[in-house]
């Protein structure tokens, strides 16, 4: 099916046309992508529900008492809860170190260099709008995205940054590297580390999974694709691209299937 004009700016939709942009889906994750999402948030969650139980000194501790003892009853005993937590974290680094090394030359360079984390100047006019919008200082319009928003790329930016220390912080601590002070160290930073992604989190799963407005893109880290119209009307520097791929795909099939035949040679 060809594809029609593309606009150049986005428009006012009809109720036909959003209806039918609604029935149309655009892929949107590569299923690695879908996996690693998964096994992340896997991960994250049982490493936090026993991090949190590890953190007894009160200096640092958050969870309250009957929390460390439920979490540390159901490990039996503290040490088995602690080698649940190293093991799993080591599992993890090796996971993501397995990942990187095979994917980063093909796909995964261009994933996370041009799509997630690098911000233009839409993405940094959507950040001033945004939060003005939720101040209740302007209606104006939200800039035009990529397939990630500005606020998307923050949160990106600020993951990558600390995952890094997570896993370094983390080694450190598991196998005493270097002298106590260094260790002491490595457990303050991972602490911070840790508490900035949390904070992150939030944020990302209430946007992603309670805020109606980004259900598909919650659901399409289990389908890998959204509707048109969200696309349309949340990302559509993203769906642009996608249009004029479409179209150039379009233009070669046809070419393609002209044969002499076809152009009205006689037989």
């Amino acid at each position: 099916m060809k594809t029609e004009a593309i606009p150049v700016h986005s428009l006012p939709l009809t109720a036909d046309q959003a209806e039918s942009m609604l029935q149309r889906q655009i892929k949107k994750h590569h299923i690695a992508i879908i996996l690693l999402h998964w096994f992340n948030a896997i991960v994250w969650f049982f490493e936090l529900l026993t991090g949190l139980a590890l953190i007894v000194s009160p200096l640092f501790r958050v969870a309250p008492q009957w929390y460390i003892a439920i979490v540390e009853g159901g490990f039996g005993t503290r040490a088995n809860m602690l080698q649940f937590h190293v093991a799993l974290g080591l599992a993890w680094i090796g996971v993501y170190l397995v990942y990187g090394t095979f994917g980063f030359r093909t796909y995964l360079s261009m994933e996370v260099l041009e799509k997630e984390i690098a911000l233009d100047q839409d993405d940094w006019r959507w950040l001033v709008v945004r939060t003005q919008r939720i101040l209740g200082l302007t209606k104006e319009a939200l800039p035009p995205q990529g397939i990630y928003n500005a606020g998307q790329k923050l949160f990106a930016l600020m993951v990558y940054a600390m995952v890094p220390l997570v896993m370094v912080t983390g080694i450190v601590m598991a196998f005493r590297l270097f002298d106590p002070q260094v260790v002491g160290w490595a457990v303050v930073l991972h602490f911070c580390a840790v508490s900035a992604v949390v904070c992150g989190l939030m944020v990302h799963v209430y946007m992603g999974a309670v805020f109606p407005e980004e259900k598909p893109a919650f659901f399409s880290m289990i389908t890998g694709t959204v509707n048109e119209l969200y696309a349309y009307s949340h990302h559509f520097k993203w769906w642009t691209a996608v249009k004029a791929e479409q179209r150039e795909w379009d233009r070669r099939h046809d070419k393609e299937a002209v044969t002499p035949v076809d152009a009205g040679v006689p037989d």
